[in-house]
C-alpha cells in the first residue's frame, strides 16, 4: 500500500511525486533485499559524515538510547546502477586569476605530456566531434586520458591525449589507488592545475569553478570571464564503483549524478 504525499513540478519543468509505503509487509521485503547489500555513496558523504557525528553527539548526551530515535535515521536516495535513468554528467573545469607568465609558458608544458590537436570551433558539427572525443570512459578505457582545453589558442579548441600515462601517475599522491590516477579527472586536478598552472591551495582554488554544459563553459571563456576551460569526459558508473571497491574516493568534483531531488522537498524532523 502507498499515498501521494506531493506532486511537484520545478522551474526546469521536471515533475517530482513522492509516495509513502505504508505496508509493513512490503517495507519489511524492502528491508530484507537491502539489508546485506553494499551501498555506495554517489553525492554527499560529507552530509552523511555530518549525520553520523550528530548521532554520537546526541547518544553522548543522552540518557537512554533505544536506538529508534529520529538521529539513528538519515534521509537519502537510492538508484541501482543499472538504472538506464541514471546520467552522470562531468563538471568541467573554468579557470582565472592565472599569471601571464604561467599562461605563456603553459602550451609547451602540455606538450611535454600530451599530444596536442587544434579543432577549430567554426568546424562543422563541432560540438558532435566534441561529444564523440569525450565518450564515457569506463573500465575498459581508463587507459584512454583525452581531454580538451580552450583558451591557449585563439578560437581553437585542443585535443589533448595523454602520451605517459605512468609518468603523470608519479605526480600524483601516492596514496590513491590505480585507477584514480587513470581518471582525466585526476590529471586535469593533480598535474595540470596543480602543478602546471599551480594552484595549490585553497585560496588559489577560488580561482575555479565548474559548469555541466560544454558550450556554456566555452562562451564564459570566450566572454572573458576565465582564462582557461577544460573540458572532461563523464565517468561511467562501474568505474565509480570498482574505485569505491578499492576503498579509495572519487576525486572532488568528478562527476554529477542527475537526475537529483530537489533541496527542501522532504525534511527530516530531529526532535
Amino acid at each position: 500500500m502507498s499515498r501521494v504525499l506531493i506532486n511537484s513540478t520545478i522551474d526546469n519543468g521536471e515533475r517530482h511525486d513522492v509516495w509513502a509505503i505504508t505496508d509493513p509487509e512490503t517495507i519489511n521485503q524492502i528491508c530484507s533485499r537491502l539489508s546485506h547489500q553494499p551501498l555506495y555513496i554517489a553525492d554527499g558523504h560529507h552530509r552523511y559524515e555530518s549525520a553520523l557525528t550528530y548521532q554520537r553527539e546526541k547518544r553522548a548526551y543522552s540518557v537512554s538510547v533505544s536506538g529508534d530515535e529520529p538521529y539513528d535515521y538519515v534521509m537519502m536516495t537510492l538508484v541501482a546502477f543499472s538504472d538506464p535513468g541514471l546520467l552522470t554528467l562531468p563538471p568541467h573545469r573554468l579557470i582565472r586569476g592565472i599569471s601571464k607568465s604561467i599562461l605563456d609558458e603553459l602550451m609547451a608544458k602540455l606538450s611535454s605530456l600530451f599530444e596536442i590537436e587544434e579543432l577549430p570551433l567554426s568546424t562543422p558539427g563541432i560540438w558532435q566531434q566534441v561529444e564523440n572525443i569525450l565518450m564515457p570512459t569506463n573500465l575498459s578505457e581508463t587507459n584512454r586520458v583525452v581531454l580538451i582545453l580552450f583558451g591557449l589558442a585563439a578560437e581553437n579548441l585542443l585535443v589533448l591525449k595523454l602520451r605517459d600515462l605512468a609518468a603523470v601517475s608519479q605526480m600524483m599522491p601516492y596514496f590513491h589507488c590505480d585507477l584514480y590516477k587513470r581518471l582525466g579527472v585526476s590529471v586535469i586536478d593533480h598535474v595540470i592545475l596543480e602543478k602546471l598552472v599551480g594552484l595549490s591551495s585553497e585560496s588559489d582554488k577560488a580561482s575555479l569553478d565548474y559548469n555541466y554544459n560544454k558550450i556554456d563553459t566555452v562562451n564564459r571563456v570566450l566572454n572573458q570571464e576565465y582564462q582557461l576551460a577544460i573540458l572532461l569526459s563523464p565517468i561511467d558508473v562501474t568505474v565509480i564503483k570498482a574505485i569505491a571497491d578499492a576503498s579509495d574516493r572519487m576525486p572532488r568534483k568528478s562527476t554529477y549524478f542527475y537526475p537529483k531531488l530537489p533541496s527542501g522537498l522532504v525534511f527530516n524532523v530531529l526532535t
